[in-house]
């Protein structure tokens, strides 16, 4: 059997705590926080080092969000060397923990049902088919006739049940058979069979016990199944253990495959390592733990212990002290960090002073000379960084299921029963372009009335939804708009130049409204393993291949292959959130756009056929 192995950042999505993962030989769930292996009590200090991330601004923020205080993250585990003879001896890594879900699985032989602990092994013999009957009569050997090790496998079923509390639990098998009830003549003998009807009336379930027999024709229908399950959702949470069921009367249950997408929507915050925090004095405080000596100290630490923690780790005692308080500051701000406020730092950074020499380990920029890029790209870039070095935290928040948690009500479902002061985060490194939009050159074009008008198209669709299920922020408006879609046209061509697949490349869009507003956009790619620190990117935002990258990118947008269907749309994609955008010409794969693939629209760069003014470009480079 083949290791149940994935990489690291894989872990906090799409395959965090709380979602399903369909491994070669066998389906599983990511156990929650308490029992990762660091959270165990004599948990080895060496993988304790190995998994903690440390970014004190995206802790700082999320503290104020969810209203306990966070101090770092930990990344899931790497998986042991398993050897010839036993698993070696390694202090750094250990197995991550899962449950089994779905616990219904079913034989491919004699399709019989059974239902398996949480806590079943892969290599336990239960995970055996032991059937000694048949639900017709018919020849051969039954499957407890057979050799152990030639029983079939049994594998999981397709169809769960969710609820938009997080909830997820088995399919009422038995209640659906019986129409709600159970088996009259004793326990329930279930089989999975199938007939040659198309889709679900194709799959049919039979009680061996009492001769019942249904087909799944209405399970994925709400109310059918409300009407099996009359007492509601029974409030499991599989990943928190067999016993952490909590109340819950929610009547929105929907039966679901275990592999669909709206099985699990993760929360993640971003945030690129920035300096002050990316400096060499911030490291040493955090990674090191000297922060956690020196904290009960301040304000006024002994001279000696000071002098003595600053030459163990070859700094300036005064610049220890200094890093000291400034972290000691930050860590106990209570005030709320608004999602522009905290992009802003970003946005000023990529355009600040290069890092010190010692200082660039995590943080690095590449000095350009906007005159080099030629006459058309200055005037409309006023600022171009080329980001050799950036590393970026993931950090999962929560989970929902149905809904993403932007229109989901219920709020996000627990990764744990306890409140650590941690989440689970990984921290990726990578190479990144940034660039600024002219401010003249965005006020003057986002005052022309088409701009407007255009815009308004979109925001009539966002204001359709209700207040709670508004699934993106308008903050920027216009110039969100095109920045993002910029953004899109450039991923794309990138990918052909640089050398990375279009779903490495990120983007991170910038945008506020007001006289100090924000408009840039930083493409990265980042990654845990070596790609992302290529250099291919950065190569492309050199004078000599950006322009006409940009330019190649906008002569793309030009055309689709769904036009005039695309560029005469009043409205398409999720809830008529893109106008001029479509798989052909614009969107994205999911890993690459910050915005699900809304809020997109190249009419506002290169132009509408009825008004060519609408375009931010207007005549690109040649």
């Amino acid at each position: 059997m083949a290791n149940n192995e994935f990489r690291t950042s894989q872990g906090i999505v799409p395959f965090g705590v709380g979602a399903i993962v369909d491994f070669l030989d066998d389906t599983l769930m990511m156990a929650g926080l308490d029992v990762w292996p660091v959270a165990q009590v004599g948990a080895a200090l060496e993988l304790e080092k190995s998994t903690k991330v440390i970014d004190g601004r995206l802790a700082q923020r999320l503290s104020s969000e969810i209203g306990r205080k966070i101090t770092h993250f930990y990344t899931p585990a790497l998986a042991p060397d398993f050897k010839k003879h036993g698993a070696s001896m390694q202090e750094d890594r250990a197995p991550m923990p899962f449950v089994r879900f779905p616990r219904v699985h079913y034989c491919p032989r004699c399709r019989r049902m059974k239902e398996l602990d949480w806590n079943t092994l892969p290599t336990d013999k239960n995970m055996r088919c032991n059937n000694g009957e048949r639900l017709a009569a018919g020849k051969g050997k039954t499957c407890a006739e057979l050799y152990e090790k030639y029983r079939p496998r049994l594998i999981p079923v397709r169809f769960i049940v969710a609820c938009q509390n997080g909830h997820v639990f088995d399919f009422p098998w038995e209640r659906w058979v019986h129409e709600g009830h159970r088996c009259p003549d004793g326990p329930a003998e279930l089989y999975f069979t199938s007939t040659t009807q198309p889709g679900t009336a194709g799959i049919r379930i039979a009680c061996r016990t009492c001769s019942e027999r249904r087909s799944m024709v209405g399970a994925f229908n709400p109310t059918q199944l409300a009407n099996v399950l009359s007492e509601g959702c029974p409030g499991e949470r599989p990943w928190l253990g067999p016993d952490s069921k909590e109340g819950c009367q929610h009547s929105a249950m929907q039966t679901i495959q275990r592999g669909a997408s709206n099985a699990y929507f993760a929360k993640v915050a971003k945030s690129i390592l920035i300096p002050p925090h990316s400096q060499r004095i911030m490291k040493v405080l955090n990674e090191k733990g000297v922060f956690n000596i020196m904290e009960a100290l301040l304000p006024d630490p002994p001279k000696q212990t000071l002098e003595f923690l600053a030459k163990e780790n070859g700094v300036e005692p005064d610049e220890l002290l200094a890093g000291a308080l400034a972290l000691q500051e930050g860590a106990s701000g209570t005030v709320a960090v608004t999602e522009t406020t905290f992009r802003r730092a970003e946005y000023d950074a990529f355009t600040g002073q290069r890092p010190s020499r010692e200082d660039r380990d995590d943080f690095d920029l590449r000095p350009v000379n906007l005159g080099d890029y030629g006459d058309w790209f200055k005037s409309h870039f006023d600022a171009v960084s080329l980001v050799t070095k950036l590393r970026e935290t993931r950090v999962l928040q929560g989970f929902t299921r149905l809904l993403p948690p932007e229109a989901n009500s219920e709020g996000l479902a627990p990764l744990s029963l306890t409140e650590p002061n941690w989440l689970p985060g990984v921290s990726v490194r990578g190479e990144g372009i940034f660039l600024r939009f002219r401010k003249d050159r965005i006020e003057e074009w986002v005052e022309q009335s088409g701009v407007q008008k255009r815009f308004d198209k979109l925001r009539y669709s966002h204001n359709q939804i209700e207040a709670n299920m508004q699934r993106v922020d308008l903050e920027g408006g216009a110039i969100k708009v095109l920045l993002h879609s910029f953004a899109h046209l450039l991923i794309r061509q990138l990918a052909y130049d640089s050398g990375y697949d279009s779903s490495s490349i990120s983007e991170r869009i910038y945008a506020s409204n007001g006289p100090d507003g924000m408009a840039g956009v930083l493409l990265y790619t980042a990654s845990g393993d070596s790609e992302g620190t290529l250099g291919g990117l950065v190569r492309q935002g050199r004078p000599e291949y950006l322009p006409s990258t940009i330019s190649a990118a906008l002569e793309n947008g030009r055309y689709c292959s769904s036009d005039p269907l695309c560029i005469e749309s009043a409205g398409q994609g999720l809830n008529s959130l893109n106008l001029a955008a479509c798989h052909a010409c614009s969107l994205l794969p999911e890993t690459s756009c910050e915005m699900s693939n809304m809020l997109l629209d190249r009419a506002l760069i290169i132009g509408h056929p009825d008004n060519l003014d609408l375009a931010y470009f207007g005549e690109h480079a040649g």
